[in-house]
């Protein structure tokens, strides 16, 4: 009986440090809520098969959705990064889920999306619009969402 207890307990452990984690999956990520994470992509043909995680923040507090669109400054950088903000997020006085997305190919980039609602234990899809480059891109829900999948990405002229 000790052993499968302390079984159980190891898993609910593992599972408990692995939530809030980015998961990888030859071109697809899942984001939990409260991430932002930077890419750097493979791209093969204008479609990218694979991601290498440059780096990975926690965000603790909502943002102020208006102040960030306000203080984002366009440039004409095209380094291949794709900058993904998944977040609870403040606008006015309504709290609301948003995916921003920044991505600087010099291209479009389409992808598709699923998300996890809250207390939920599978996945539906969800419409996003394509991204243009060196641009801020926000997609926006009032569900209460816990992670979000994206995957077939792909850059269009």
């Amino acid at each position: 009986m000790k052993k499968i207890l302390s079984i159980i307990t190891l898993f609910l452990i593992v599972l408990s440090k692995a939530q809030g984690k980015n998961y990888l999956n030859k071109g697809e990520i899942t984001i939990p809520i409260g991430q932002k994470v930077i890419l750097k992509p493979e791209i093969k043909n204008n479609k990218i098969t694979n991601f290498e995680i440059v780096k990975e923040v926690t965000i603790n507090e909502k943002i102020d959705l208006f102040n960030t669109l306000e203080n984002f400054k366009k440039d004409e950088v095209k380094d291949n990064s794709i900058e993904l903000t998944f977040t609870e997020a403040q606008m006015i006085t309504s709290t609301i889920y948003a995916l921003i997305v920044i991505q600087k190919t010099g291209k479009k980039m389409i992808f598709k999306a699923k998300m996890k609602l809250q207390g939920n234990s599978t996945y539906q899809s969800t419409s996003i619009m394509p991204a243009v480059s060196n641009t801020i891109h926000v997609e926006q829900w009032k569900d209460h969402i816990d992670s979000i999948i994206l995957y077939d990405f792909e850059l269009k002229y």
